[in-house]
Formats: structure tokens, sequence, C-alpha cells
């Protein structure tokens, strides 16, 4: 393990505390879309792990979807919300386990029946929704953390491929109103899917926290 360093830049505020702002909206159900674009190596993965632990101790029947790039990357970022619900420390303070039988690195449940389920941006997405229906209070999220891999961000095929899943499948995976829908990763062409969202091609009204890579740090 190594320790977490929060940055404080002189004149503004640590990008980790607006981050976290951010998503505790998210948690109180005032950021319904929310689009993050931040530079690579600012601990964004981190951030969105943990946030999904800190709402699964408030909230254990949630259910998440973790999409990124591939599903091996989702699934890295799965097991780290894992090890972090798992420990024996986060069970006392919150009560809240994981069942015995899941195994599994990209798909566990809470004995309350939250779930966790990692998928890749251009697989198929089945089986599993972000959320829970009829639901007055946060209930879980679809989660899209770097969806592009940036050696193929410059094919059209691919990049229109990523696309047309949200399109098709991601965008339909929200099981209620308020469930929220995050974006968070680097820009990487003029046309990817962040550019989608933010054009607001999607019909959703997002809302946009941009950390320019001079700033970020």
């Amino acid at each position: 393990s190594r320790e977490f360093t929060i940055s404080n830049p002189t004149g503004r505020e640590s990008h980790f505390i607006t981050i976290a702002r951010e998503l505790t909206l998210c948690a109180r159900m005032q950021n319904p879309s929310l689009i993050i674009n931040v530079p690579p190596g600012h601990g964004k993965s981190v951030m969105l792990s943990m946030w999904v632990a800190w709402t699964m101790s408030k909230y254990p029947n949630s259910q998440f979807l973790y999409i990124s790039y591939g599903k091996t990357l989702a699934t890295k970022h799965t097991e780290f919300i894992k090890r972090i619900i798992s420990c024996q420390h986060y069970k006392d303070l919150f009560g809240v386990q994981i069942r015995h039988d899941s195994k599994a690195k990209d798909f566990f449940q809470t004995t309350q029946g939250g779930t966790v389920k990692s998928f890749g941006s251009s697989g198929a997405i089945t089986g599993q929704d972000g959320g829970l229906p009829n639901c007055d209070h946060f209930s879980g999220a679809v989660i899209m953390d770097d969806m592009h891999k940036p050696d193929e961000v410059f094919s059209d095929t691919i990049r229109a491929s990523v696309i047309d899943n949200y399109k098709d499948t991601i965008q339909q995976r929200m099981r209620g109103t308020n469930v929220p829908v995050i974006f968070i990763g680097q820009r990487l062409h003029e046309d990817d899917l962040a550019n989608y969202l933010l054009e607001g091609r999607d019909g959703y009204t997002w809302h946009r926290v941009i950390l320019k890579g001079i700033d970020a740090a």
C-alpha cells in the first residue's frame, strides 16, 4: 500500500475536493447526470471506488454498473471496491458484508442485496441494471470510467461502437429517474463519447466539471 496524498495547490482547491463534492451531490441525488473531464494519473478511479464503497455503507442494497474501455480494467476497479467492503473495519463500522458465495472479482453482492458488476464499454451489458426502481433515496449508479482506449480512439469504427453501445444499451440501464449516471475520464478525440454527452445528443443535461491538465495537479 502507499499513502494517498491530497494535492494542495496555491490559490484554488484541490481537484480531489472538487470531485468529492460533485460525487457527494450525486449521492444526494442532486447531480443526476455528471461528467468530469480530468487527465490521467489524478486518482479519479480510486476516488470513484471509494465513493461506491462509501455509498454502499449507507445504502447496502444499491446496484452499481462499473464500465470502462475494457472489462479487465473495470474489474480491477470493482475488485478494489470489493476489498474495501471486505475489510474487517468496514464490516465493524457499517454492518455491511459481501455474500459468502460472491467469489468473482467482476461481480459481487452484499448480504443486503446490493450488487457491483463490471463491463467493457464495447461489450454486451446484460443481466444487471444500475439503481432500483421507484426509490426515493440513493440506490446505486451507472459509472463510466475511461470509456475509450487511448490507442483505439482514433479508429472511427471502434470509437463509434463505444458511442453506439452507450446509446443502445448503457443509456437504458438506469432503473429509475433517481439513479445517477457518471462519466469520468480524459478527452481523447474531438468526436469521443465525452463530446457526444457534452453536446447533449443523448437528451440529458449533463452537469459539467472540466479540470484541465494544467489546473488539475
